[in-house]
């Protein structure tokens, strides 16, 4: 069982996604979610975004911001799941996968080089339609009574 999911965030719908599914899994498992995005340059749009991804959750995640240091996304990532002992990370699809034959863009396969736990992909809900196949994958939207 999962106690603490890790979910890298970024400015587009895959990252909405996943935090979105992260949030979804944490309500089910009870689990703690942090956010944690990559400050690569100034970013006006990244609290906005935030509020955006986390707005209903009953639970609020954990939200950090990191400076990379030098250092690849991939292994900014890994640092944090080991510094907050997490067991799970959910990344999103690459924004571009539409267009492109990757699912995953360079970031996420950076991610999922250096991770030492376990990775859950979420498709975006564009990504399903263009490509029928990763329907069986997508998480089916879960309503509350």
């Amino acid at each position: 069982m999962f106690r603490h999911i890790l979910v890298p965030v970024g400015l587009g719908a895959g990252s909405q996604a996943a935090a979105q599914h992260a949030l979804d899994l944490s309500r089910w498992l009870g689990c703690k979610v942090t956010l944690v995005h990559v400050l690569e340059n100034a970013e006006s749009l990244v609290a906005e975004t935030f509020v955006r991804m986390v707005q209903g959750a009953r639970r609020q995640p954990t939200v950090l911001l990191v400076e990379p240091h030098g250092q690849t996304i991939g292994a900014v990532v890994a640092q944090t799941v080991q510094q907050i002992h997490a067991d799970l990370i959910v990344i999103g699809c690459h924004d571009d996968a539409e267009q492109t034959s990757e699912v995953l863009g360079p970031t996420a396969q950076s991610i999922v080089a250096d991770a030492r736990v376990p990775v859950q992909v979420v498709p975006t809900a564009v990504l399903v339609q263009r490509k029928p196949w990763l329907q069986r994958f997508a998480v089916p939207e879960v309503h509350e009574i």
